[in-house]
Parts: structure tokens; sequence; C-alpha cells
């Protein structure tokens, strides 16, 4: 790791409570470093009045390593799509320089109240345009 410090870039050592009993990382835990790494970058985000909330619509992993004990890993979290009420987050796990996992979340805008789905404010979509690739 190289100390890098952007907002989209999360580093973290590999917690032992996160190994399973074969010492690779549980599946479960790269969702939840991801995650975390997502959270790490939507507190950057835009302030906006009435802001919608945010529901995981879907999740998937893929995975090309497992990452073991006390390893060194950096999620870096970009955006791949941005929908008129959803947007996609790819996160890319890395460690020792090489790709381990790739996590995909997508989050839909909804009202609060009503749960159903809203346009992304206009101020959080261009921000989001920030981090796409």
């Amino acid at each position: 790791m190289d100390g890098t410090q952007r907002e989209n870039v999360t580093e973290i050592r590999i917690p032992f409570r996160d190994i399973d009993m074969h010492g690779h990382m549980h599946n479960a835990a790269y969702y939840a470093h991801a995650e975390a790494a997502l959270s790490g970058l939507w507190r950057h985000r835009p302030t906006v009045r009435n802001e919608p909330a945010y529901l995981v619509r879907r999740s998937a992993c893929l995975f090309h390593r497992g990452l073991r004990y006390d390893e060194p890993a950096r999620f870096i979290v970009n955006v791949s799509k941005i929908g008129g009420s959803s947007v996609s987050f790819a996160v890319r796990v890395e460690a020792g320089g090489q790709l381990v996992a790739e996590v995909e979340i997508v989050w839909v805008a909804v009202d609060p109240a009503r749960h159903a789905p809203v346009p992304l404010p206009a101020a959080t979509r261009e921000w989001l345009t920030g981090y796409l690739v």
C-alpha cells in the first residue's frame, strides 16, 4: 500500500475475524469491506435538500483469488453506470498490485416514505460522474 489518500480508495489489512477455516477471507467479508469503502466515498457527496433514501437493488462479486490474514488490500470504488434513479458502483479489490475481486453494488434512489423510485438528484448525479469509469 502506498498511502494514497483519495476518497474513493480504502486500504485495509485483512483482520483475523474475516478468515475462514481454509485461510481465506469469507465471501461475505468482501461485501462488508466493499460497502464500507462505498460509505467512505459517499460521505463526500454534495448536500442535497430532500435527499432520497438509497436501497441496494443488486450486488455481485467475482472472485479471482482469496485474500489471507493480515494481507494488505485496497478497495477502489468507481461508478460503472448512472441511470435515471439508480447508480451502479464497481469496487475493485487489489492486493500486491493484482486484482483479487470485483464487487458490483447497485443502488436505487427512493422516496423515503413510499419507497418508490425517484430520480437521482442533479447535484448527486453530477458528482457521481467524477467517478465514472
